[in-house]
C-alpha cells in the first residue's frame, strides 16, 4: 500500500525541488522505484556526522530552505489535487549534484481534495520529533502538519543539530523549547 502510495504521487508531479520518479517495478518477488541520481545524498548527512566532506555555508543552507519551501507549497497550492506529504525531515531532503535541494519519500503521502481541507487519519503518520502533534491524535489534520515539521527543519539548520539530543542536558535537550528559553532568558544574547 504504501508503495503504491508513493507510485501514484509521484507520477502526478513535476517540480524542481521534488525528486524524480523514473519508473519502478512491482513484481510479486522485487518491488523497487527509480529515481533520478542524488550526488550529494540527503540534508541529514551534512547537518549532523562529524565526518561529512564539508560543512555547508549558511547562504547555500537557506538556498537548501528556500528551495525544499517552494517543493513543499507546490505539493499543497499547485497540483489538482492537494498531496500531503506527512514526513518532511532532513532525511527526506536530498541533495543533487550542485547541493540543490528535492524533497523524496512519499510513501506516507495522501491526496486531498481542494474542497476538503481536513483530514481524519487513522494512525499516527510521520516522523516523531518531526510530525505536528495533532498527526498522533484523533483530530482532522490538514496541509499544515507539513508547515510544522517544515519549521522543526528549519530550527536543525538555524541550530545544527537535531530538534531532540537526549544527550543535551535535560534543559537543552529539545531545540525549539531551548530557543525559546533563551530568547525569554537574553534578547541580546547570541546563542546560535
Amino acid at each position: 500500500e504504501q508503495f503504491m502510495a508513493e507510485v501514484s504521487t509521484m507520477g502526478r508531479t513535476y517540480h524542481i525541488n521534488l525528486v524524480r520518479l523514473y519508473g519502478f517495478c512491482f513484481d510479486p518477488m522485487m518491488r523497487a522505484l527509480v529515481y533520478e541520481c542524488m550526488e550529494n545524498g540527503s540534508l541529514d548527512n551534512f547537518l549532523f556526522h562529524e565526518n561529512s566532506q564539508e560543512r555547508l555555508e549558511w547562504e547555500k543552507l537557506y538556498d537548501i530552505a528556500v528551495g525544499t519551501a517552494k517543493g513543499i507549497a507546490y505539493l499543497h497550492e499547485e497540483c489538482q489535487q492537494r498531496i500531503i506529504h506527512y514526513d518532511i525531515k532532513p532525511g527526506n531532503v536530498l541533495l543533487d549534484k550542485n547541493l540543490n535541494p528535492k524533497v523524496a519519500d512519499f510513501g506516507l503521502a495522501k491526496l486531498c481534495n481542494r474542497g476538503s481541507s481536513r483530514l481524519l487519519l487513522t494512525n499516527g503518520r510521520g516522523t516523531p520529533g518531526y510530525a505536528a502533534p495533532e498527526l498522533w491524535k484523533p483530530y482532522p489534520v490538514t496541509h499544515k502538519c507539513d508547515v510544522y515539521s517544515f519549521g522543526m527543519l528549519l530550527f536543525e539548520i538555524v541550530g545544527r543539530r537535531r530538534n531532540f539530543d537526549e544527550n543535551q542536558t535535560e534543559s537543552r535537550q529539545w531545540l525549539p523549547r531551548w530557543t525559546w528559553d533563551m530568547t525569554q532568558f537574553d534578547s541580546h544574547q547570541n546563542f546560535f
